[in-house]
């Protein structure tokens, strides 16, 4: 059974949340097992035993946080050679949608062209400042963690 390693950054616990309910879509197509973490745990986490990862944060202020940009980093240092990676975020306005997605794509693959970008990433509204999630975005999320263990499965 393949591995899967989620790596979120969240302030208000949004993107938690979605990075929790893409795991669980991940689980649920039996073909991959998955384990969840912060960004703070990226550093301490060997990433040999993972065939895939998906990393996720919120837009700050038009952008990526720090938190993603920072824990992307740190996951080229240990490796992603060779794994599938794919990339979701958290967003208030419609104008902002895409942001974190595309700078972490573009990250891995201007460090790593031996990974395999999982694409398109998933964006997912939430209401209000500090949310919730939009109600829609749970049952998107686990579409995607399903469509993630699915294209693993295939490598």
């Amino acid at each position: 059974m393949k591995k899967v390693l989620v790596i979120f950054d969240s302030t208000y616990g949004n993107t938690e949340k979605l990075g929790r309910e893409i795991a669980a879509g991940i689980t649920e197509s039996g073909t991959a097992e998955c384990t969840v973490i912060g960004i703070k745990k990226v550093s301490s986490t060997d990433f040999t035993e993972f065939d895939g990862v998906l990393l996720g944060g919120p837009i700050h202020m038009f952008r990526a946080s720090r938190g993603i940009r920072g824990a992307t980093n740190n996951a080229l240092k240990k490796g992603l050679k060779g794994k599938l990676v794919g990339a979701f975020e958290t967003y208030q306005a419609p104008g902002h949608s895409g942001r974190t997605v595309k700078k972490i794509e573009e990250m891995v693959s201007d460090a790593e062209p031996d990974a395999k970008i999982f694409s398109p990433g998933l964006s997912a509204l939430v209401d209000g400042r500090k949310g919730p999630l939009n109600a829609v975005e749970p049952a998107k999320a686990r579409d995607f963690g399903q469509r993630f263990a699915e294209e693993l499965a295939g490598l």
